[in-house]
């Protein structure tokens, strides 16, 4: 005879209360997985939108000064790249036209990296599998994570609304901008939602992702080229933000599109999930191609192999940008020629005012440092993907230093770095070629590799954190780049004292080609960067290797 034996310590709930304990859990662990992303990213937008308006309203203090901004929708290149102007006579309508366009691409990039992640990297690791020991469905799962996803939407909006509420823009026009930007990161991340039920690989699912973004982005650009295509912008969410106009004559429905399109993409990713098994796509490829062995033979060569992909996708990016700031040269020296506020803003940066020309490409070259240096960044938080996949264990088993390998790892990024000036140079002066600024190759080629000493110190510092906080490695070179960059930027002319201009590296750069090279601040970068990279290998080989 037997008899049953309760056990202690154990709680039988009901199905229902199961259920709700498992959702919760998901939506902790997912929540969990993005918080530091958000928090920062927040911070960011905030900080930046306090600058832009800051800025504004010291560059362009007076009403005539801010109506000749209406001049520049005029010029076909720059409605392309920013929009085309609304309201630019307040410092809301200013910002939403010319800090945007960039806010809406960080924002989207973002939110479909981290979906990307989220949906297919989980299951790519085998992850997702111990999730679905719990009492919950795959495409419960796909729920509660995208719901995630929506609340950190809904974070970055209100990061950006509140600060423009406090500064004065105006209330409404805030919350406007919040929920465009909000719908516009949540399509993106339901876009990729929707691709990684379809393809298998991880990194499938961001080119296929990335192209899409590219697409759309083109799309708003074609619409903004001509007055008679306008009707394009409703056909992308880049369009849809444009068309909102939250801070004079808002559009309702360009809200409701924006916030409408992610929730029916997101029910599409749902009932895609429950057609596939876990691990698996909807897209399947049969593989009958040979085994590609090329690359293969040593860890310089595997990492150019694993990131060229990256480093073209950045080639286009930077090559792209620059051929259209060179083809503004023309238009914003115009601009800038009867503008007090903008030549108080010369003034503020250093620019010689008998070589404008050459003063403003010698500006734009160093934001082309900027986004080198960047590259540089994500290029070594390449390394940690390798070390946090567990790949590189298999290759340090087999006679490779750690000092080798990491070794090669930065000298592939020096050399992108490098190839990355010199195509953004070309572009850039091909762009100034075509309107005739007057700009010639050697300026380009000066502009652009000027602030390679910079991208050299975001890289020794992307070293040494991967050194010593690995998980660290491209957030926080990000974070340091980014605001050495803003205090450069901002710093002159809101009249910040020289001890905060000094700590940033951008500070020390000459307006090259307008004014001489400065060799000895650079000497001075390049040793510092040498040290960084020292500490950053001396710190990697005593530590222990770690995952994701």
């Amino acid at each position: 005879m037997t008899r049953t034996v309760p056990v202690r310590g154990v709680t039988a709930y009901p199905r229902r209360e199961r259920r709700h304990w498992a959702d919760a859990q998901v939506a902790r662990l997912t929540a969990r997985l993005i918080r530091r992303g958000v928090s920062w990213l927040a911070l960011a937008l905030a900080g930046y939108l306090v600058i832009e308006v800051l800025t504004y309203e010291r560059t362009y203090p007076d009403m005539a000064s801010r109506m000749k901004l209406v001049t520049l929708s005029d010029d076909p290149a720059m409605r392309m790249l920013q929009g085309v102007p609304h309201a630019v006579e307040t410092s809301g309508g200013f910002v939403v036209w010319d800090a945007g366009w960039i806010l809406a691409a960080i924002v989207g990039i973002w939110a479909m990296l981290v979906a990307g992640r989220l949906l297919r990297g989980e299951e790519e690791s085998g992850r997702a599998e111990l999730v679905l020991v719990a009492p919950v469905r795959p495409a419960r799962v796909v729920l509660v994570q995208l719901a995630v996803l929506a609340g950190a939407v809904a974070v970055l909006g209100a990061a950006v609304a509140v600060p423009l509420a406090v500064l004065g823009t105006g209330v409404a026009g805030s919350v406007l901008f919040g929920l465009g930007l909000a719908g516009l990161a949540a399509t993106f991340a339901a876009v990729a939602a929707v691709i990684a039920q379809l393809l298998q690989v991880r990194r499938r699912v961001t080119a296929a992702s990335s192209a899409v973004f590219g697409v759309l982005f083109l799309l708003r650009m074609a619409a903004d080229s001509a007055g008679s295509r306008g009707w394009l912008r409703w056909f992308t969410p880049f369009g849809w933000l444009e068309e909102l106009h939250p801070y004079r004559d808002p559009s309702r429905p360009a809200l409701a599109v924006s916030l409408t399109v992610p929730v029916v993409l997101g029910g599409v990713a749902l009932a895609l999930r429950t057609r596939r098994d876990t691990g698996g796509a909807l897209i399947t490829e049969a593989d009958h191609a040979r085994a590609r062995l090329r690359l293969l033979g040593g860890p310089v060569a595997f990492a150019w192999r694993g990131t060229r992909g990256m480093l073209a996708g950045w080639l286009l990016g930077i090559a792209g940008y620059a051929f259209v700031m060179g083809a503004l040269t023309a238009t914003v020296l115009d601009f800038a020629a009867d503008n007090p506020g903008y030549q108080r803003l010369r003034e503020s940066l250093g620019w010689d005012a008998a070589d404008l020309a050459r003063g403003f490409v010698g500006f734009m070259g160093t934001l082309m440092g900027l986004l080198i240096a960047l590259y540089t960044c994500w290029r070594i938080g390449a390394a940690r993907a390798e070390e946090a996949a567990g790949r590189l264990d298999h290759v340090l088993v087999r006679p490779v230093t750690r000092r080798r390998w990491l070794g090669g790892h930065v000298l592939l990024t020096l050399a992108s770095a490098v190839l990355l000036a010199l195509a953004s140079a070309v572009a850039m002066w091909a762009g100034a070629a075509m309107t005739d600024a007057g700009i010639g190759p050697a300026d380009t080629l000066a502009a652009n590799l000027n602030p390679l000493p910079v991208a050299a110190l975001a890289m020794g510092l992307a070293v040494l954190l991967f050194g010593g906080a690995p998980r660290l490695t491209v957030p926080a070179s990000v974070a340091a780049t980014v605001t050495c960059y803003l205090i450069e930027m901002i710093g002159p002319a809101l009249n910040w004292p020289d001890p905060i201009l000094n700590l940033s590296p951008f500070h020390h750069l000459a307006n090259v080609p307008a004014e001489p090279f400065a060799a000895p601040a650079a000497a001075v970068m390049v040793l510092v960067a040498v040290l960084l990279g020292i500490g950053g290998f001396v710190l990697f080989e005593r530590r222990d290797l770690t995952g994701d």
